[in-house]
């Protein structure tokens, strides 16, 4: 029996002992109170870039007359690309939810894409206002080439890259416009045990230039933070704490210590109940 309890001991004492570099890992929001956390929120207006895709829809106050057949051309239609199945977009086939049906357009190498009719506009460094302002202008001056235009713009591709010490790293595409840094690493499913909440590291190109921003993740100012909400094309990069390595072997120690000790104490119990019926 004093063999099984040295046994069951002695599991303890590494059990413990493995558990330290655990206890010390920073939990989210540390300290953080309802006081301490800001209330006001600021979401930064997305910047196009490079190779992103835009879905672009034109519309303008046009009225078709029954009675002229000539008026029933709608001019939307020269402005606006083609649906996959046929036909184009117009202000009264498609609504705003559903820009992804069209082609899209591509932000080439030198920051313009190529619209119908007004030809290479600079899109690259524009927030979406400034890109629909400026295809609006192009519309209306020197020549009104529809009446009142209005013209909508949303993001065809909206990815963010989580690498490193996560459950699921992978490329995650966005289907809405905000996402934040805590959105991005639940559908990531989460910080393994071994990642640093206090480094996640937010790679992110602006103005043609490639930067590096750090988040603590435990810190009650983490709303604060530039990078707590991602925009297109940010990497998430979660480096583990020193000491995994070293962590995990002393786990796969204490796992086969426990399996050893449990052999032990049953062969223990087994000599023991022999010991007793052959006493008696």
């Amino acid at each position: 029996m004093k063999l099984i309890q040295y046994t069951s001991a002695l599991a303890a004492v590494l059990l413990a002992v493995s558990c330290v570099s655990q206890q010390k890992m920073p939990k989210y929001l540390e300290g953080a109170t309802n006081e301490s956390i800001s209330k006001q929120t600021d979401f930064p207006e997305l910047i196009i870039q490079k190779n992103d895709q835009l879905a672009i829809q034109v519309y303008s106050d046009y009225f078709p007359d029954p009675l002229d057949p000539q008026t029933n051309k709608n001019p939307d239609l020269l402005y606006n690309q083609p649906l996959p199945g046929g036909g184009a977009t117009t202000g009264t086939s498609t609504t705003a939810n559903n820009t992804s049906t069209t082609g899209g357009y591509l932000v080439d190498g030198a920051g313009n894409i190529d619209f119908p009719r007004l030809g290479k506009i600079h899109a690259e460094g524009l927030s979406k206002k400034q890109l629909e302002a400026e295809i609006k202008k192009r519309l209306t001056t020197p020549v009104e080439l529809l009446k009142n235009p209005t013209v909508l713009i949303r993001f065809q591709t909206y990815k963010i890259i989580t690498v490193g010490e996560f459950n699921s790293p992978q490329v995650l595409n966005i289907p809405t416009e905000k996402v934040n840094i805590f959105e991005a690493i639940s559908m990531s499913g989460g910080i393994t045990e071994w990642g640093q909440k206090d480094r996640v590291k937010v790679i992110r190109e602006q103005d043609g230039k490639r930067e590096m921003g750090i988040v603590d993740l435990s810190s009650e100012n983490v709303f604060a933070s530039p990078y707590y909400y991602l925009r297109q094309n940010d990497i998430l990069l979660i480096d583990p704490i020193d000491d995994k390595a070293k962590a995990k072997d002393e786990a796969r120690t204490l796992s086969r210590f426990t399996f050893a000790t449990s052999i032990v104490s049953t062969a223990a119990v087994i000599a023991s109940i022999i010991i007793s019926i052959t006493r008696k």
